[in-house]
């Protein structure tokens, strides 16, 4: 109520923006690129916003694949064209390994992208696991979504991270 004398009009913003609103912002990502290419998209999963918005705007012939970053989030139900791998957490939300932050190193040496330890470095490590694993079918095409958050690779040491 004291929000409300305050801020006539003001809309708060649910943890990690859930919420139909939020879901329907993440479904426009894949406006950006020809959806119709990817047999896999695959995303972080966190508040799981962007993992039901994406899935809204899927085709039927494509997988979403999901890769939660925080512990015990196995309480996500698999739906039709998705995957849901709980095996790539480093721990739970925010935690990381050594190996985690090499693989970053690693990665970023080869494509110049940056990742961070919450969300993508989990999941691009996931990615790559499980084309070593030969999870995907041949001519498989991924759309990887990096939804930022690099921010947070400044919590950790100066030096850990190349870039």
């Amino acid at each position: 109520q004291e929000l409300k004398a305050a801020f006539p009009g003001y809309y708060i913003i649910p943890e990690g923006g859930a919420g139909p609103l939020g879901e329907k912002g993440a479904g426009e990502i894949l406006n950006l690129v020809n959806k119709t290419t990817f047999t896999h998209i695959a995303c972080a999963i966190g508040t799981a916003t962007m993992f039901n918005g994406i899935l809204k705007s899927t085709g039927n012939k494509q997988q979403l694949i999901g890769i939660p970053v925080l512990k015990g989030l196995e309480k996500i139900a698999e739906q039709k064209n998705t995957r849901i791998f709980n095996d790539y957490h480093f721990g739970g939300y925010a935690k990381y390994t050594n190996n985690l932050l090499v693989f970053m190193n690693d990665f970023y040496k080869k494509t110049y992208i940056p990742a961070d330890f919450v969300y993508t470095g989990k999941l691009i490590f996931a990615i790559y696991d499980l084309l070593q694993k030969d999870y995907f079918p041949e001519n498989s095409k991924i759309l990887i979504i990096h939804s930022g958050g690099l921010q947070g690779n400044q919590s950790l040491p100066k030096g850990t991270l190349i870039f």
